[in-house]
C-alpha cells in the first residue's frame, strides 16, 4: 500500500462522506475523462478508479466478477457526487471558518497516523522518497483536500447537531434490527501507566549546541547545501535541505515566523519547533513567499533517557507488586493526560482494537493483575487489568447506550440521505454515460 492509500485511510471522518476525491498521479491522468459534473465541480474517472483502489486495499477485497465491481464503482461514484454536493454547499457557507493553524494540525495529527502505520521513521521516509515525496509537498498536496474535509465536517455537524432519539426510537430501533446489530466485542477494562519516552534537557541542550556547531561552519563559509546533506534528519536532506517556495500558513507557525524575517543568504539562529531544532537559511523571497533550505537535528532521546525510563518503570512496577495503589502512581507518574487525572483509567476497551504491543502484555493477566512494563512507540506502558468480558450480543438492559448510539447513528445517516437528495435538486449534477 501506498503512502497515497495511507493517508486516504486515515481521513475516514464522516463514513457517507469520506470518499473525498483525491488528487491522482500524471500517469493515472494520461487516459482520463470527466465521468460527473457536480455543480461547478468535476469528477474525473482516475479519480474513481483512485477511490476503487483505495477500498479494495482498506477492506482487503479482490473483485474480480465484472458485475460486482461497476456495482462497487456505482456505489463509490454516488458517494464522491454526495461529497461534492456537500463541499458545493459548505463552500459557500460565510459562516464557516476554517484557518490556516486548524489546516496544519489536523494535517500533522494524521501524518502522525500514517508514520504509526509504519515500522519505523526511516521506512516512512523511505516509503515518500521512493514516491518522490517529502512531507512538505505531501502536506502541500493535500492541504485543500483537508482543508475541505474540516470544513464539510463542520457543515454536516452544525445540521445534525440537534438529531436526537427518544426512549421510543430506540427501543423500535432495536426491535426492528435486533438480528443485525453488532455484537459487544470481547473487551478489557484496563488502565495504565505511560512513561513517555522523552529527551531530558541535558539532551536537549547537547542538540541544540550540536545545532549550534553546524550554524557555526556555514557562518564560516561551509556550503549550506553540503551541511544539510552531511547533517539534517528530515527527507529533505538528499535536495540540500531545500523546502521550495512556501508562504504563510504552510508550514510550523515558529518556522515560518523566522523565515519570514531573514533577508536573502541569511541564516538563521537555531530554531526550536515541535519537530526539532532548525537552522534555515532564506535562499529567495517574492512577493509573499519565500524559498528556503533547512537543516534539522532531531530531538530523539539519548540511549541514557531510555535507560532512565526504563529504570522508573521497573521501579514502579516492583511497587505495584508490592501493593501500592495504581491509581495513585498513574496521577504522579503518568504521561498520558486523559487517563492520568482518572487514575489510569481506560475504562472497557474492544480487544480487537488493542495494538499488538498492548495485547501481548495483558494477555496472560487474570483480572487484578499488574502486566510488566511493555514498550509501544509512545513509551513504557504498565497495565492493570481490571475485568475481562466476552463477546455477546447487545441487550438493551446492558447495552442501552451503545444502542442508543446506534439508533441515533442510523437516524443521522438518514438525515444525511434526506438532506443530500434536497441539495441535489438545488445544485446541478451530471453523470455522463460511459463512452
Amino acid at each position: 500500500m501506498t503512502v497515497y492509500s495511507k493517508f486516504f485511510r486515515v481521513f475516514g471522518w464522516l463514513g457517507l462522506l469520506s470518499l473525498s476525491a483525491l488528487p491522482v498521479s500524471r500517469a493515472e491522468q494520461i487516459l482520463d475523462r470527466i465521468i460527473a459534473i457536480v455543480g461547478d465541480q468535476i469528477i474525473l474517472q482516475s479519480e474513481l478508479d483512485f477511490q476503487q483502489q483505495v477500498y479494495l486495499a482498506q477492506t482487503g477485497q479482490k473483485i474480480e466478477d465484472p458485475a460486482r465491481l461497476k456495482q462497487l464503482k456505482s456505489q463509490l461514484l454516488e458517494q464522491m457526487i454526495n461529497d461534492r454536493l456537500i463541499q458545493a454547499r459548505a463552500e459557500k457557507d460565510t459562516t464557516l471558518r476554517v484557518t490556516p493553524n486548524e489546516v496544519e494540525t489536523a494535517l500533522e495529527e494524521h501524518l502522525q497516523r500514517i508514520k504509526s502505520q509504519f515500522a519505523t521513521e526511516e521506512e516512512f521516509l523511505q516509503k515518500l522518497a521512493e514516491e518522490n515525496l517529502t512531507v512538505r509537498e505531501l502536506k502541500l498536496k493535500y492541504r485543500e483536500d483537508v482543508r475541505g474535509q474540516i470544513l464539510k465536517e463542520r457543515l454536516v455537524n452544525q445540521r445534525l447537531a440537534k438529531v436526537t432519539v427518544s426512549a421510543k426510537e430506540v427501543k423500535d430501533f432495536y426491535n426492528n434490527y435486533r438480528d443485525s446489530l453488532p455484537s459487544q466485542p470481547a473487551s478489557v477494562k484496563l488502565s495504565h501507566i505511560l512513561l513517555p519516552m522523552k529527551p531530558s534537557q541535558k539532551t536537549l541542550d547537547s542538540l541544540e549546541s550540536f545545532a549550534e556547531s553546524i550554524r557555526q561552519k556555514a557562518l564560516a563559509g561551509d556550503d549550506f547545501v553540503i551541511l544539510a546533506q552531511t547533517y539534517s534528519q528530515d527527507a529533505t536532506a538528499r535536495t540540500g535541505g531545500d523546502l521550495g517556495f512556501f508562504g504563510k500558513g504552510e508550514l510550523d507557525s515558529t518556522f515560518e515566523r523566522v523565515a519570514f524575517s531573514l533577508a536573502p543568504g541569511e541564516i538563521s539562529g537555531v530554531v526550536w519547533t515541535v519537530y526539532g531544532y532548525h537552522l534555515i537559511k532564506v535562499e529567495e523571497r517574492k512577493a509573499d513567499q519565500v524559498r528556503a533550505r533547512h537543516i534539522l537535528i532531531l530531538t530523539t532521546p539519548s540511549v541514557q533517557d531510555q535507560n532512565r525510563a526504563e529504570r522508573l518503570a521497573d521501579s514502579l512496577y516492583q511497587l505495584l507488586r508490592n501493593g501500592a495503589d495504581f491509581g495513585s502512581l498513574a496521577q504522579e507518574f503518568s504521561g498520558d493526560p486523559t487517563s492520568q487525572k482518572l487514575g489510569g483509567d481506560l475504562g472497557w476497551v474492544a480487544v480487537e482494537v488493542l495494538e499488538p504491543v498492548f495485547l501481548k502484555a495483558i494477555s496472560n493477566l487474570q483480572p487484578g493483575e499488574i502486566s510488566p512494563p511493555a514498550k509501544s512507540e509512545y513509551g513504557l506502558h504498565i497495565f492493570s487489568l481490571q475485568d475481562r468480558q466476552e463477546k455477546r450480543g447487545l441487550t438493551l438492559d446492558n447495552d442501552w447506550d451503545t444502542v442508543k448510539e446506534l439508533a441515533k447513528k442510523h437516524k443521522t445517516g438518514e438525515e444525511i440521505q434526506k438532506w443530500v437528495a434536497d441539495l441535489r435538486k438545488k445544485i446541478y449534477v451530471e453523470i455522463k454515460p460511459e463512452s
